[in-house]
C-alpha cells in the first residue's frame, strides 16, 4: 500500500488506551491506525520512535482578534502560534471589533480567517438582544455554538436580557447547538470590585479574587439553569475557576440537565498568591485549585481550553486596574498540561479525552475531528515527553510577547503538528502557510 504520509514507531494514545504502532494518511485522511505492513511506502516518512501520537489537540477557547483588534493578535499570528505549541484547530470568540452577532459579520470573519489561519478553525456567534431571528442563519453559515457573556469582559458586550435569553436558549435546543456561556454576575462583580479599589490601589491576586468572587461565578451559573432547565437545550460553562462551581456543575449534571463544562490550565496552575494579574475570571485561592483538579479527576469538568487573550505589552505594563483582562496561552497550553502528565496529576490518555475528544464531541465536530479512528481527519499532535524547556515569552509566536509562564520549566513539548496531512510544525520549526486553515463546521 503506498500513502502520503506515514508516521511510525510512535505511541499511539487514545482516551482508552496506549499502544505502539503507526498511522497511514491519504488524501489528509487517516487510512489506517496501528501496523502497517514493512512493505507499505509513502512519500514521505516520520520516524515518531520514543514519541507519542496524540489525535491532534483542539483549543475551543481563544481569542485571535480579528477583526477590530488586530494590534493584539489575528489569525496569522495567532494560529502560528497554536501550531508551534501542538494545537490543530482552534475555535475563536466573538468579542471582536464589531462583534460577530450578525450573519454578515459572521461571514466576513470566515473570510479573514480563511485568507489568515494556517491551522483549521471555527467560529462562535455571539447572542444579544437583536439576533434572535439569526440563530438558523448562524447554523447554516457554520457556526461551531452561540457565546453569551452572561458577565462582561473584554469589550463590555452586554448580555441580552433574561426573557430574550430564554427564547435564544429555546431556540438553540431546535437547533441542537450548544450554547457557551462565560458565567458571571455584573451585579455582583460590580459591587465587589468598587469595594476592592477603594481598599487598594495596587491590588495582589487576593483583591482580584475578591472583586469577581466565587459567588459571581455560582449565582450566574444558578441563573443560567434556571432558564434552561425546561428547554432540553445543551449549555456549556466556559472557563470555570472554583471548586464551588466544579460542585455545582456536578449537581446540574445529577438532574440530567445537557450540561458542559471547561477550565483552562492556569486556573490549574497557579493560585492567586501565586498569580496576581488580571484575567476574568480571575484566580482563586489554592482549596479551589485543589477542587478543579478533583473535577477534572471525576470527570465533572469536561475540556481543557486555554482562553487565550492577548493583549498589547504596553497595556499590561499599567496599573491592574487600568489593565485590560487577560493572558496568552494557545503555544504554551499543550506543554504545561503535558508538564502536568508528568507531575502525575492526569494520564495522558486523560489528557486527549479532555483537549482533543471531548471538545470535538462537546462542539459537534466529532468524528471528524478528535480521533485516530480511519476516516478522521488526519489531525495530529506528536509529542516528546523527555524533552524539557524554559519558557521565555520573548521566544513565543503570538503577537504580543507576553506570558504568565515565563521562566517556568516545564517537561513535555510538542514536536510535530500535523493538520489535514500536513506538517505545520515540524521539530520545533513552523511550516505551514498563510490560509491552509479550512472553516470547520459541526456535523460535517
Amino acid at each position: 500500500m503506498h500513502y502520503d504520509l506515514i508516521i511510525k514507531n510512535g505511541t499511539i494514545v487514545t482516551p482508552e488506551k496506549s499502544f505502539n504502532g503507526d498511522i497511514g494518511i491519504i488524501n489528509g485522511k487517516i487510512a489506517v491506525t496501528g501496523n502497517l505492513d514493512p512493505s507499505d511506502t509513502a512519500a514521505e516518512v516520520y520516524d515518531a520512535s520514543l514519541k507519542h501520537i496524540l489525535p491532534g489537540i483542539i483549543d475551543a477557547h481563544v481569542h485571535f482578534r480579528d477583526p477590530g483588534l488586530t494590534d493584539k493578535e489575528d489569525f496569522e499570528t495567532g494560529s502560528i502560534a497554536a501550531a508551534m505549541g501542538g494545537i490543530t484547530l482552534t475555535a475563536d470568540m466573538p468579542n471582536v471589533i464589531p462583534v460577530t452577532s450578525t450573519i454578515d459579520r459572521f461571514k466576513d470573519k470566515i473570510s479573514i480567517a480563511k485568507e489568515k489561519s494556517c491551522i483549521d478553525f471555527s467560529l462562535f456567534a455571539l447572542l444579544n438582544n437583536d439576533n434572535l431571528n439569526e440563530m438558523q442563519r448562524f447554523k447554516e453559515e457554520g457556526a461551531i455554538g452561540f457565546k453569551v457573556f452572561f458577565g462582561t469582559s473584554t469589550g463590555d458586550v452586554a448580555a441580552p436580557s433574561l426573557p430574550v435569553l430564554a427564547r435564544q436558549i429555546d431556540e438553540s435546543a431546535r437547533l441542537n447547538m450548544r450554547i457557551g456561556f462565560h458565567a458571571e454576575s455584573n451585579e455582583i462583580n460590580e459591587n465587589f470590585t468598587s469595594i476592592a479599589k477603594n481598599e487598594s490601589d495596587s491590588p495582589d491576586g487576593f483583591w482580584l479574587d475578591y472583586a469577581r468572587p466565587v459567588m459571581s461565578e455560582v449565582q450566574a451559573m444558578a441563573a443560567i439553569v434556571s432558564l434552561s432547565q425546561y428547554s432540553g437545550a445543551m449549555i456549556h460553562f466556559h472557563h470555570v475557576t472554583s471548586e464551588d462551581g466544579a460542585m455545582l456543575c456536578a449537581e446540574i449534571k445529577e438532574k440530567g440537565i445537557n450540561l458542559t463544562a471547561e477550565t483552562c490550565p492556569h486556573y490549574l496552575i497557579f493560585n492567586c498568591v501565586d498569580y496576581t494579574h488580571k484575567v476574568y475570571p480571575p484566580i482563586r485561592d489554592e482549596s479551589h485549585r485543589d477542587g478543579l483538579w478533583d473535577a477534572v479527576k471525576d470527570r465533572v469538568i469536561d475540556m481543557i481550553a486555554s482562553d487565550h487573550a492577548p493583549h498589547l505589552e504596553s497595556e499590561k505594563s499599567v496599573t491592574t486596574w487600568q489593565s485590560p483582562a487577560g493572558l496568552s496561552g494557545v503555544e504554551t497550553s499543550v506543554p504545561l498540561m503535558l508538564n502536568q502528565v508528568n507531575r502525575g496529576k492526569l494520564t495522558l490518555n486523560d489528557y486527549v479525552r479532555l483537549a482533543s475528544e471531548m471538545p470535538a464531541k462537546i462542539w459537534g465536530i466529532y468524528p471528524q475531528k478528535g480521533n485516530l479512528f480511519s476516516g478522521a481527519d488526519a489531525d495530529l499532535t506528536i509529542v516528546d515527553m523527555n524533552r524539557k524547556k524554559v519558557i521565555r515569552a520573548g521566544e513565543l509566536h503570538s503577537k504580543n510577547k507576553t506570558s504568565p509562564y515565563d521562566g517556568m520549566e516545564v517537561q513535555g513539548l510538542p514536536a510535530a503538528t500535523i493538520v489535514r496531512g500536513v506538517f505545520v510544525m515540524k521539530d520545533g520549526v513552523f511550516t505551514g502557510r498563510k490560509g491552509y486553515g479550512n472553516l470547520v463546521k459541526p456535523g460535517a
